[in-house]
């Protein structure tokens, strides 16, 4: 707990519940108002699709979020999944509301453990489905 924010019970609930019985394709996180503790903002159904993700990422706020991304692997031509963690930050956000998520993010993704690989994104395209594949691709 580095920067002082606290991880709520029910991320790791949720994320786990994302993990192992595969019931919902996203999460949302974002902190409460006093930037104390982090929580669940959001939980999918498990047929969301990546734009929906995409949706709940606002434009002028922070957020974290996971999702379970399906693609084909290059040396196999199998389809999998990873789970990628994001931190997204845009750069119209305030400067405060940017360092406090940016030094309470290894606190959160520590706690979700089965987490593949993260993307940070200040804008959509940082965030592209394509970009994200390539890069679950590299892991």
């Amino acid at each position: 707990m580095a920067s002082g924010v606290g991880v709520s019970d029910d991320c790791v609930t949720a994320f786990n519940d994302l993990k192992l019985k595969h019931t919902m394709k996203y999460i949302i996180y974002k902190m409460n108002d006093k930037m104390t503790e982090i929580n669940v903002l959001k939980k999918s159904e498990k047929e969301a699709t990546y734009d929906e993700f995409l949706a709940q990422l606002p434009e002028s706020e922070c957020r974290y979020g996971v999702f379970d991304v399906e693609f084909t692997d290059p040396k196999t031509g199998g389809q999998r999944n990873k789970i990628v963690f994001y931190h997204w930050a845009p750069d119209v956000c305030k400067v405060r509301e940017k360092m406090v998520y940016a030094s309470s993010k290894d606190e959160l993704k520590k706690r979700l453990v089965g987490v593949a690989t993260e993307v940070q994104g200040s804008d959509k395209g940082d965030v592209e489905l394509t970009v994200v594949v390539e890069r679950v691709n590299r892991v």
